[in-house]
């Protein structure tokens, strides 16, 4: 599906899971480049920016979470930037795209007197909804951090390395960004003018801010990680300490019943009034010395 918007002086082109057809036209209408225009069909693993013609082309992929069912996928734009326009190629809905379509139709993104270029106002959108995911794991981690200190520090183990799994990719999408610009940068020295490689520094600050905010994440989830594993390891040692205390107690006292119960003709006290009594009075005797000597050590 193809959906053409002007805003301005510009005009932006989107292409939604393109068909051959559609990219052929499009080729032809704004002499688009033929390797170009192979890319635009398929999604390209690689995120990478080059000069096409009086035009440039950017790939770039972003983080997407499905919060509902806990998991992380990775879409892709792709970007032709030329002086007059934009186009755009994605393969699903991407929410921000849309908001930022929402906007051009309200006139909120470009005012009066404001000549960014509309890739600026694109690439802003995007971060922006990724300042909101990352806003999104934040208050993921809170809950974690409250779920370990109120004793679930087991089902925690689970929910931190699912929160380490969005982190990491976020850092390995994000990551080739960086790059990205830095290219657009270069390239765009004989094809736009100053204003334009000052949006990219622009664009570079919030690339900055992003990859500081999901680095603090990391170290952050680094942090409980460790606090969660030091508290299971002291639950576990507690609970460790406490049989062998009782295996100690027990088996003097096993030890006891079992001379007791030997089949022999001379056995002290058995036989004599009262026996069974004096024998498990002694056994509690023992019992008690030894409760009373893993106290004094403070093992108890």
């Amino acid at each position: 599906m193809v959906t053409t918007r002007s805003c301005m002086d510009q005009t932006w082109t989107d292409l939604n899971s393109p068909t051959k057809d559609e990219v052929d036209s499009l080729m032809l209408s704004q002499n688009i480049d033929i390797s170009v225009a192979k890319d635009l069909l398929t999604p390209t693993p690689k995120q990478y920016a080059s000069a096409s013609g009086s035009s440039i082309y950017a790939v770039l992929h972003i983080p997407c979470f499905q919060h509902s069912v806990s998991l992380s996928t990775e879409q892709e734009i792709d970007f032709i930037i030329s002086r007059d326009g934009l186009i755009t190629t994605r393969y699903d809905s991407i929410d921000a795209m849309h908001h930022f379509a929402k906007k051009i139709e309200v006139n909120e993104v470009f005012h009066k007197g404001d000549h960014s270029h509309i890739f600026f106002g694109l690439m802003k959108e995007i971060y922006g909804f990724l300042f909101n995911e990352i806003e999104y794991i934040k208050d993921w981690i809170k809950e974690i951090e409250k779920n370990i200190f109120e004793g679930y520090e087991k089902e925690m183990v689970f929910g931190i390395s699912a929160a380490g799994r969005s982190v990491l990719t976020f850092k390995r999408i994000l990551g080739p960004h960086q790059h990205v610009i830095v290219s657009l940068h270069d390239l765009s020295k004989d094809i736009f003018d100053d204003n334009f490689r000052r949006e990219l520094m622009y664009l570079m600050t919030e690339w900055e801010r992003l990859n500081l905010e999901i680095n603090n994440i990391s170290e952050m989830l680094d942090e409980l990680r460790e606090t969660n594993n030091s508290i299971l390891s002291t639950k576990q040692n507690e609970i460790m300490k406490t049989f062998t205390i009782l295996a100690f107690v027990t088996f003097p006292l096993s030890l006891i019943a079992t001379i007791f119960g030997m089949n022999s003709k001379h056995i002290p006290l058995v036989g004599q009034q009262y026996d069974f009594w004096i024998i498990l009075g002694f056994m509690f005797g023992v019992s008690l010395a030894m409760f009373s000597y893993f106290k004094y050590k403070k093992w108890i």
